[in-house]
């Protein structure tokens, strides 16, 4: 299967990988990158296989495209995806671009998904949340599940959904990071060589994750389950109840402000 890809940055460069790695479903890559520090970078990981152009125009057609530039650049780019003379698969990744304004910039041979994966993808632990919008079927979705599936888990979920699930897992990976940041930099402050604070507080963050997906628990049940009566744990606990709450209303609010705001094109 023919597949472009227009922007090959953090998150479009890990797709252009998986596809790669993935040689057994034959998939065929084009990759449109204007940057060409970054489209010499990915070439040269990449190695044969991967075409790579600079400007959308010299892409041939393909049967699915995935967009994966800045929201801002979508207009750059709607004329070669209008110009499209066959129907085709459209996948986008652009935060807040809603369906039916990417079916609009696209035209009427696009068949639009929607999707949102998190940086995670890079190491086959990542989670992508899709929605379909007019006119997909439900082959698309099965391609679209199939690609991001090479990274890990693939939900679907409805459009209105889309924004705050923009801001927990696609924002997500960043909020944990800082979080582990935030925890190493106390333990050093404590007295804990900063090496080891930082290794403790990342593997800690992936082992805790580990155990609330596949033991399926809640987090609370794990909070309860580590907390002794009296003891460290229920102490520290107790000093972050009165801050985290606001903390994530905050970063959620502000993340799903935002992607509304890119979704009115602001």
């Amino acid at each position: 299967m023919k597949v472009a890809m227009i922007g090959a940055g953090r998150m479009g460069g890990t797709i252009v990988q998986m596809l790669k790695k993935d040689s057994g479903s034959g998939w065929s890559l084009e990759v449109c990158e204007p940057n060409q520090k970054g489209r010499d970078d990915l070439a040269k990981e990449m190695g044969s296989g991967v075409k790579f152009v600079e400007k959308v125009e010299a892409l041939a057609d393909a049967e699915v495209v995935l967009l994966a530039v800045k929201p801002a650049m979508l207009e750059k780019v709607a004329g070669w995806l209008r110009g499209r003379k066959d129907s085709y698969l459209l996948i986008s990744i652009l935060a807040g671009v809603t369906t039916e304004k990417l079916s609009k910039e696209a035209g009427g041979k696009a068949r639009v998904i929607r999707a949102m994966p998190n940086q995670a993808l890079r190491v086959k632990e990542g989670v992508t949340a899709l929605c379909a919008g007019a006119g997909a079927k439900k082959e698309d979705l099965e391609i679209a599940r199939k690609i991001f599936g090479l990274g890990g888990t693939v939900l679907e979920i409805g459009e209105e959904q889309m924004d705050v699930v923009t801001a927990l897992s696609g924002s997500g990976p960043a909020f944990m990071a800082k979080w582990v940041e935030e925890l190493e930099k106390a333990a050093a402050r404590a007295g804990l060589d900063s090496k080891v604070a930082g290794e403790l507080a990342a593997r800690t963050m992936l082992g805790t994750g580990a155990l609330l997906v596949r033991e399926g628990i809640k987090p609370s049940e794990l909070c309860a389950a580590v907390a002794s009566p009296g003891g460290t744990t229920e102490a520290g606990l107790r000093a972050m109840q009165s801050g985290i709450k606001d903390l994530a209303e905050k970063a959620m609010g502000a993340a799903v402000e935002r992607a509304k705001q890119l979704a009115r094109g602001q």
